[in-house]
């Protein structure tokens, strides 16, 4: 003779109209049969315990061996993004390149134009040519002063005057040199009308945001060169997860919308301080293959080996999830007809043949039982419980 078997469905229809049940008279407070006692706690009849046929199980230690799920972004590391400016505000004659055209550390890329670099090139050339005679005349004086034919204060006026204009010449090259001119041509080369900004590294350029004939300020950010071998993965780990964590490991990782492809990893630096979310844990890893297919920005999933490690495991039947949190209920207590368990919260790891690591958020009880199934009915009633108190 075959037995009807309730479905999930009917169960917890069934456990949720016990809890809703009135108190005896005698008992004129909320801890018969299907509800909870207190917060965290509910309480079931010999019938409910026998309907969802609850077992018990307990927390042991076992030797845990798995990966670690992380997601995060591709980030460029800082010293493989370059981003170009002009030193002076200037109107744009040329752009010489095209959005995701490789370039050469120095290659030129913008060609910007402006009175002030003409001036500046003229006030160089004068500046040079005062440097020479002040020069010469220092030499002059030396000459002299060795024959006692000048004074002493003529011979220091001479030094100061070629010191200043020396000095002078100094910066007005650096300042050229800054905006892609070479100095030491520009008296064979003559005067130029426009000056040159050259790629700081090799890369791929991208976000070009200038147009021919536009003005631009040194506060513009013209365009961009990322190098490619020096994409970073930028993962979000949680505090739980750091035991589990170390610089040096290698992993696979997938990126979102690029399906199928491979890409490896290599974890270089874990942080110390939390993110701007104040949850997550910044771990960085070098792209160690596959970086020419990437973008900054895309997300990627990594799967982080985690070795092997004895861990305070449960069996994942006995383990409620919601969100990042578990959920375990602990046997409080059996007496004629009743049955109490109280739900804990727990931080939940890695999972593997049937088992999940937990952190606890306080120690269990010497020899404590746990509901080994069942565990989403009793979740269940108590969240009805809390909803009807609210």
């Amino acid at each position: 003779m075959n037995r009807c078997i309730p479905t999930i469905p009917s169960v917890l229809a069934l456990l949720l109209a016990a809890c809703g049940a009135p108190a005896p008279q005698e008992e004129n407070h909320r801890a018969h049969a299907g509800e909870h006692a207190h917060d965290d706690e509910v309480v079931l009849d010999s019938a409910q315990l026998a309907t969802l046929g609850i077992t018990t199980t307990t927390a042991q230690m076992r030797v845990m061996e798995g990966h670690l799920r992380l997601t995060g972004r591709v980030m460029a590391s800082p010293v493989s993004k370059a981003q170009l400016t002009s030193p002076i505000g200037a109107k744009v004659v040329a752009v010489m390149v095209d959005e995701g055209d490789h370039v050469r550390k120095g290659q030129p890329l913008v060609a910007l134009a402006d009175m002030a670099f003409i001036r500046m090139q003229e006030e160089y050339l004068a500046v040079e040519a005062d440097s020479r005679r002040a020069t010469a005349e220092l030499e002059r004086q030396r000459t002299l002063m060795e024959g006692e034919a000048t004074a002493r204060k003529t011979l220091e006026q001479a030094r100061s005057d070629a010191a200043q204009l020396d000095a002078r010449r100094s910066s007005l090259a650096a300042q050229l040199r800054l905006m892609g001119a070479d100095p030491t041509r520009l008296a064979q080369d003559g005067i130029s009308e426009r000056f040159l900004l050259r790629s700081p590294i090799e890369g791929r350029v991208n976000g070009i945001r200038v147009f021919l004939d536009g003005r631009v300020e040194p506060t513009t950010v013209l365009l961009e060169v990322i190098d490619l071998d020096h994409f970073h993965v930028h993962l979000n780990a949680y505090e739980r997860d750091l035991a589990l964590l170390k610089e040096g490991v290698e992993f696979d990782f997938q990126v979102m919308n690029l399906p199928g492809r491979r890409f490896r990893g290599d974890i270089f630096s874990i942080g110390r301080t939390f993110d701007a979310d104040g949850r997550s844990i910044p771990v960085h890893a070098h792209v160690e293959e596959g970086s020419e297919q990437l973008v900054e920005g895309m997300s990627v999933v990594a799967m982080i080996p985690t070795g092997s490690a004895e861990q305070l495991a449960v069996p994942d039947a006995a383990l409620q999830r919601s969100g990042d949190n578990g959920y375990l209920f602990l046997l409080r207590g059996e007496k004629p007809g009743h049955t109490v368990f109280k739900r804990i919260t727990v931080t939940p790891g890695i999972s593997r043949d049937g088992f999940t690591a937990i952190t606890l958020t306080e120690p269990l009880p010497d020899g404590a039982r746990l509901a080994a199934n069942g565990v989403f009915y009793l979740w269940s009633m108590l969240e009805d419980a809390e909803g009807h108190d609210h």
